[in-house]
């Protein structure tokens, strides 16, 4: 194990922005002054906040650490991104999301009393006639995507390949593997390849989940991606050896305690923290509950 391990605060980074922003991004309670747009929350290009570390980018540190940050099978591509992606995507007015092109999960963490989104195709669709149809428009997409209210505190899986459009007053946080430019929607209509894709992906699915409340609960499981929410005034845990965790703060505040250069790492909402996959045993603790999203990736 690298002696030099610890978990590690990321700073957000504005990447698209339609809003106005002129003070910090963040307080207790999330993002508040930024009005539209994306922050990245953990990529490759994140830098950390604090520590022996700070200043330096997650996808330097892979370089750096190797297997010990990211474990062995991300390690295999040192050239390759960080392995998953985190996202808020927050829509003022509205805003246009696609969907990656591997499976990526969707939290809908606010939505306004009339906020709806699309998701996916209408079942049956002739995906090869839409897309002629269409044009390359993306003005059309949606009358080839089911329409959807939006709630806070859901769960969205989107399959690889599948259109997602947000409508106004939602803040999204999206997890999934780094993002990929995809051909214009609704299908490019090429070669063809993107259409037989999509074609095969499952339709999109609402994941059904408790209220935060005490306890563990697996909200989502692939082999590339597993998400936990956790609530919780003490928890333990052992990290697997071959996969790097992110963990994202919901409600509440606490601290993470591990052995290392930084023995104790707060943890509030707004801020990812990542935590080693080499890092071994550490414990979340918060003198109130504190509920969780806790994001492996394979």
């Amino acid at each position: 194990m690298n002696n030099d391990l610890y978990p590690l605060t990321l700073e957000p980074v504005i990447s698209e922005q339609w809003g106005h922003s002129e003070s910090s991004i963040y307080d207790e309670e999330g993002p508040r002054e930024f009005t539209q747009g994306l922050i990245r929350l953990a990529a490759d290009n994140s830098r950390v906040a604090a520590g022996p570390m700070a200043g330096r980018t997650l996808g330097h540190l892979k370089q750096l650490w190797g297997a010990d940050l990211v474990g062995a099978n991300a390690a295999d591509d040192p050239d390759a991104p960080f392995p998953l992606e985190m996202k808020m995507r927050r829509t003022g007015g509205s805003a246009l999301a696609v969907g990656l092109d591997g499976v990526s999960l969707w939290f809908f963490l606010k939505a306004g009393d009339k906020s709806t989104l699309n998701a996916g195709f209408e079942a049956g669709l002739n995906l090869k006639a839409a897309a002629a149809e269409a044009g390359g428009d993306p003005g059309r997409w949606a009358d080839y995507m089911p329409e959807y209210e939006a709630a806070g505190k859901t769960c969205l899986l989107l399959p690889p390949f599948s259109p997602l459009l947000l409508g106004a007053g939602l803040d999204v946080l999206q997890i999934g593997p780094p993002a990929a430019p995809l051909p214009v929607w609704p299908l490019d209509g090429g070669d063809g390849g993107s259409i037989s894709r999509a074609a095969e992906s499952d339709p999109p699915r609402w994941l059904a989940y408790e209220s935060l409340g005490g306890g563990m609960e697996q909200v989502f499981d692939s082999e590339n991606l597993t998400v936990t929410l956790v609530t919780t005034s003490l928890m333990r845990g052992v990290l697997s050896q071959d996969a790097s965790t992110v963990i994202w703060p919901l409600e509440g505040q606490g601290r993470l305690r591990t052995q290392g250069p930084a023995p104790a790492t707060r943890i509030q909402p707004g801020r990812a923290v990542v935590i080693p996959a080499g890092l071994g045993r550490y414990t979340i603790e918060s003198g109130a509950e504190i509920s969780c999203l806790i994001i492996e990736a394979a």
